[in-house]
């Protein structure tokens, strides 16, 4: 039998292009079903291709069915065959990803070398193309997202696929896409002894130019190229190529243009079809830079959306993305400059102006929500954190801490864990407490019921303090609730109760532990408990989903990929294993937390895919769960990333609607209206978070933001003063309350000024203690130190600031204000230049550029600065520009 249609080939030489097709391999013979291969009892045969079978097979030890690929006896005798079966092996096992299918076992049996994986019910991409013709935009965007996900994340781990096509795309029942058959996959550095120069592996119909040269450059756009074709597929049914053979496949992409979509499609719009064939530029570098790329470009080509815009991350805890600078930024001005007291006062500011405060960069370190922030110091799968130092930003109102203390890297099951202590000395317990038991769990089980069913729990800790039962009740419903200062009090009972006699109850208690410290701020102890947790039961879904939470934060404000991954692999572990959980609550705050993680991954990629896998996971958790404030409060916060406040405060107003008392919930409302400006309905939305709880510091936190950009400097400072008290290890709280002091000394004069100046310094030291690369306590500290004639201390604090974050264009004009003050022109020209690069409506740095100019005598340039800054001033206060313009000669 021979196939000579989406199949794998190879061809070597690029003068002779001699044609080595696998798809004219004869077709094994093998048969394996009702045999045993190994420890898998083969059942039936799913597929065969030009080099292996695939069957469906039956794990005994764990009683589940695999997927099972082997590669035929008579291929064994090529190793060049072995060497690429066992390169998918390693390829796929190494990549743990949501939307590839899992590695189970990779081995060899009585001469037979197999790989098992998941088995997928359900069908390939292109059986649904070929059943269904034409596939809708919105269809098409929705698959490929999943899968353009997946590829992004093999990128990123540097394996490049190389045989993208419909075929090895597995859809679920339920729609869920993976992505299959890494046979052909290889690094980014190359994979020596398997392809050479001049040689090329792939399928004709999906091949990218450079592919089908056999190149050396082969490269994640090659990927891009092949995923491109398959989108022209979905959405024409054909290909963009035609030709009779699989070596006039290879040409025609070399020497022709694709067919233009539309001539398949007329009513395709316009934007689509350039979406298609930018994917299939003939040059690598005129493609899409990434899969999210594309697809995003897709969705806002169709009308559906350029994906999730950025904003501040969800948090670790509640799986709720942070609402603050980064949806809601503004342009704003600098303090604006001032010189020492012996320079002329047309370069100070006019008394009394109120000045706009100076933005932090569009990063999760300005995000302000009710749970921990990210962080942002990088961290090595052998590196975790530790008490030592918060490094954190604020993404609800709180800091994380970090040190250097070995972060878990587990391969394989860890100790089987005790069983659950829902029986254990059950019969131990008197009647009153089985009855308050029992009381609250009916409580629980409905809408409204949360604060009865806490307080039946509580009061049955009173009666039985050293049943980890009834411990194990009241720390989840604390959490449950988002009451962290009570879920930490019982979380540490339930640990000291489960000892070394309950490793179920030790393990849960140390992640809601880790859970509760991440929300008060303390990241590095959150994840010791973590790892405590890990260390006793691996197994356990939540704690790699809360470890995922906070590692993604990490990832996010200090924009890196990497530790995204570290994120990500923590939370497929949480999805793999989160499906055994027996107890439905903690399910649910699962499902909750990979939620979360899936958000912070579409802020940092602007994956689509990943807001609405998101989405995806909080509504699981809601339909186990749908009683409780918490899980409605997180599909809040998540519709308020995507911008729909209106429908955020729906859903937030449901949730409080299940339990009015949710201070989560109420100060969710409070950060919707902070995105959209409305500050006095933000501070109304706080209010009512304080007086539900006098001592929520994220409410003071908020109302404090609220106040600032208010301009209600004296406000803003107690209200973060408020907060810092309630978060002292939240660098966050302390650096914006520098903020605020800084602007509050710029409208005093005199000794108040000199004490808010001081005390701003002191705020924003205090942010760096907490977290060393906070770059917004960075810039601001080097305000202040201009402002207080240190420039010396000012430059270095603006250099620290900008070697984390080189895009500052407020560091950036912060530095040149120094350099000019100890008339290093030159340099200092250059970073004003910088900074109205960054921003080119910047007035106060354009003012400084002429300043600069007409320090250097390049009077010429200096007029055209001025005048920039003018144009570009917003304030009434454009005199002192004026002035400086009128007097030059």
């Amino acid at each position: 039998m021979l196939l000579r249609s989406s199949l794998p080939f190879v061809y070597h030489g690029r003068e002779r292009l001699t044609l080595v097709a696998e798809s004219e391999t004869p077709m094994t013979q093998l048969n394996l079903t009702g045999t045993t291969v190994g420890r898998f009892e083969v059942l039936d045969e799913l597929g065969r291709g030009g080099m292996a079978v695939v069957y469906k097979a039956r794990q005994p030890d764990l009683d589940r069915i695999v997927a099972l690929k082997v590669l035929p006896p008579e291929l064994t005798i090529d190793n060049s065959y072995v060497a690429r079966f066992r390169q998918e092996a390693r390829s796929a096992a190494r990549l743990e990803h949501p939307h590839i299918v899992p590695i189970y076992e990779v081995g060899e049996a009585d001469g037979l070398h197999f790989i098992a994986m998941k088995y997928i019910q359900g069908s390939t991409l292109k059986d649904l193309v070929q059943a269904e013709g034409k596939l809708s935009i919105q269809r098409a965007a929705e698959m490929l997202g999943q899968i353009g996900a997946a590829l992004d994340y093999a990128h990123r781990q540097g394996v490049i696929h190389r045989d993208i096509k419909p075929s090895n795309m597995m859809i679920t029942d339920e729609g869920w896409v993976y992505l299959t058959d890494f046979g052909l996959a290889r690094g980014t550095g190359g994979t020596a002894g398997l392809t050479i120069t001049g040689t090329v592996m792939g399928t004709p119909e999906y091949m990218s130019p450079e592919q089908a040269q056999g190149l050396p450059n082969v490269g994640p756009p090659t990927d891009i190229y092949a995923l491109g074709v398959v989108l022209y597929e979905m959405l024409t049914g054909s290909f963009p190529f035609k030709a009779e053979t699989p070596m006039g496949m290879l040409a025609a992409r070399l020497i022709q243009a694709p067919i233009p979509a539309r001539e398949l499609r007329a009513d395709l719009p316009d934007p689509v079809e350039d979406v298609v064939m930018r994917a299939l530029a003939r040059k690598p570098e005129a493609r899409f830079a990434s899969a999210s790329e594309l697809v995003a470009n897709l969705r806002s080509a169709a009308g559906l959306g350029s994906g999730p815009l950025l904003s501040p991350p969800l948090t670790p805890v509640a799986g709720l993305p942070a609402l603050g600078e980064t949806i809601a930024m503004h342009p704003s001005s600098t303090p604006p400059y001032v010189r020492p007291a012996a320079q002329p006062v047309a370069s100070q500011p006019a008394a009394g102006s109120a000045a706009r405060p100076f933005t932090v960069p569009a990063t999760p370190s300005s995000a302000p929500v009710a749970g921990p922030p990210p962080t942002a110091q990088r961290l090595s799968s052998s590196k975790r954190l530790s008490m030592g130092k918060i490094i954190g930003g604020a993404a609800i109102a709180l800091g994380l801490t970090i040190g250097g203390v070995q972060l878990a890297t587990r391969g394989g099951p860890g100790p089987v864990p005790s069983p659950p202590p829902s029986t254990v000395a059950v019969q131990d317990l008197s009647p009153a407490v089985k009855a308050l038991i029992e009381s609250g769990d009916v409580a629980l089980a409905r809408e409204g019921g949360m604060a009865e069913a806490l307080s039946n729990y509580l009061k049955a800790v009173d009666g039985a303090p050293q049943s980890v039962l009834v411990l194990r009740k009241a720390t989840l419903a604390a959490s449950l609730r988002a009451d962290w200062t009570l879920a930490e009090d019982y979380a540490n009972r339930l640990i000291d109760a489960a000892g070394s006699a309950d490793d179920s109850g030790a393990a849960l208690g140390y992640t809601l532990l880790a859970e509760a410290l991440a929300a008060r701020g303390d990241a590095g102890g959150a994840l010791e408990q973590i790892d405590d947790a890990l260390g006793i039961d691996d197994r356990l879904a939540l704690a790699h989903a809360v470890q995922s939470n906070i590692l993604a934060d990490l990832a996010l404000l200090s924009n890196d990929r990497d530790q995204m991954d570290e994120a990500l692999k923590a939370m497929d572990q949480a999805v793999d294993t989160v499906s055994a959980e027996a107890d439905p609550l903690i399910k649910a705050l699962t499902y909750n937390a990979i939620g979360g993680t899936f958000a912070r991954e579409a802020q940092l990629s602007s994956s689509p895919d990943s807001l609405e896998q998101s989405k995806s996971y909080v509504e699981k958790a809601i339909g186990l769960q749908g009683q409780f404030a918490r899980l409605h409060a997180s599909m809040g916060y998540l519709l308020s990333q995507q911008e729909d406040y209106p429908q955020a405060r729906v859903r937030f107003e449901q949730a409080l609607d299940r339990d009015r008392n949710s201070t989560y919930a109420q100060i969710g409302i409070g950060w919707s209206y902070f995105a959209e400006n409305k500050y006095e309905d933000a501070i109304s939305a706080f209010d009512k978070a304080i007086r539900l709880d006098p001592a929520a510091a994220e409410a003071y936190y908020g109302r404090g933001r609220s106040n600032y950009r208010l301009e209600q400097y004296d406000a803003a400072v107690s209200d973060l003063e408020q907060a810092t008290t309630g978060f002292a290890r939240n660098p966050a709280a302390f650096a914006w309350l520098g903020e605020s002091l800084l602007f509050q000394g710029y409208n005093g004069d005199g000794d108040a000024q000199q004490l808010a100046y001081k005390q701003a310094a002191e705020a924003y030291r205090s942010a760096i203690d907490l977290n060393e690369r906070y770059t917004l306590a960075l810039t601001g500290l080097g305000w202040i130190l201009q402002y207080q004639d240190a420039y010396d201390e000012s430059i270095k604090s603006f250099e620290r600031s900008l070697a984390i974050d080189d895009q500052q264009h407020e560091a950036e004009n912060g530095l040149a204000w120094s350099l000019f003050n100890l008339d290093d022109f030159n340099e200092a020209l250059t970073h004003f230049q910088q900074a109205t690069e960054f921003d080119p409506t910047y007035a106060n740095a354009f003012f400084g550029l002429g300043r600069t100019y007409e320090a250097l005598e390049r009077i010429d340039e200096a007029r055209i600065a001025y005048q920039q800054s003018i144009d570009a001033d917003d304030s009434d206060d454009d005199t002192r520009v004026q002035k400086a313009l009128d007097d030059l000669k």
